[in-house]
């Protein structure tokens, strides 16, 4: 597949594309560099990987959606009484719904917990780092080890993806929401991974089903922007055109297609990314 369109897309809106590799039906069928290929900081593409280690955990009967966050903090919770902290389940962390009204950074679960829930948990969608760092919070409570070190065995080195840089918190959990270093073959390997429904090379790595869901919507976002108001799933954006994608913000989209069985994942470093993913829609989708 040629990718010249798409390529004058990019270089005439000046777009700050790094590489993009197109696969189809198992192959590459497309790849473009911009620049040479180079891990870079795929920012909350970080929090899809979150969902599938907790996809992982749920399949061990270590952790439910329905884990309440104060049974595995009640360090956290005990001086902080109500029923929306009482209310709060690892689902609505997940689902970006967990009670809170702004974007927030927290550095600990300490510092998440001590955020007030303005809205009760499940009701409205804020979108924001902290609830999928109380998601890998809970992770490493049920697990025994934080989200990267279960990772590297789990799905990094069976999918080829040489051990990533990923930081911890303060308090020792993986950061989660962002700062998950991988170059663009390896956003490409999870994709495929993720087309597969968790499937690779013969061993089912997380359970099909939750693959199913973490794609689906499963809130309301009320955005106006068309990629972005179709809902949220667990840690993925529903798409148009039926797909579904992990999305980072200065333009990382691992994006799976599965009426295509086709994947297109891009690193860029751009500060206005969607009209990256738009090109997708126009130059590239039509030749799937």
């Amino acid at each position: 597949m040629k990718m010249d369109s798409y390529v004058k897309v990019i270089e005439k809106q000046k777009l700050g594309c790094e590489g993009i590799i197109v696969l189809q039906h198992g192959e590459k069928i497309a790849e473009h560099r911009f620049i040479p290929e180079a891990p870079r900081n795929s920012f909350s593409v970080s929090k899809s990987f979150v969902s599938i280690a907790i996809g992982m955990a749920i399949d061990r009967g270590k952790i439910s959606l329905n884990s309440r966050v104060a049974d595995f903090f009640p360090e956290c919770c005990r001086n902080k009484p109500g029923k929306r902290l009482s209310d709060l389940t690892l689902e609505h962390l997940l689902t970006m719904t967990r009670g809170h009204r702004a974007f927030s950074r927290p550095a600990s679960v300490a510092e998440a917990l001590s955020q007030p829930l303005t809205y009760q948990p499940g009701s409205h969608f804020v979108y924001d780092n902290g609830s999928t760092f109380l998601a890998s919070a809970m992770f490493t409570k049920a697990m025994g080890l934080n989200v990267r070190e279960f990772l590297l065995d789990a799905l990094f080195r069976p999918l080829g993806i040489p051990d990533p840089q990923w930081p911890e918190s303060q308090d020792g959990h993986t950061v989660g929401a962002t700062d998950l270093v991988l170059a663009t073959s390896s956003l490409a390997s999870f994709g495929q991974f993720l087309l597969q429904r968790g499937q690779w090379k013969g061993r089912q790595l997380v359970s099909p089903a939750w693959i199913d869901n973490a794609g689906r919507p499963q809130i309301n976002t009320r955005s106006r922007r068309p990629d972005c108001g179709i809902g949220y799933g667990f840690c993925f954006w529903p798409c148009r055109y039926g797909a579904y994608r992990a999305d980072g913000k200065k333009g990382q989209f691992v994006v799976v297609l599965p009426r295509q069985d086709a994947v297109v994942a891009i690193n860029s470093n751009e500060e206005k990314p969607y009209p990256i993913l738009y090109a997708v829609w126009d130059e590239i989708l039509p030749l799937l």
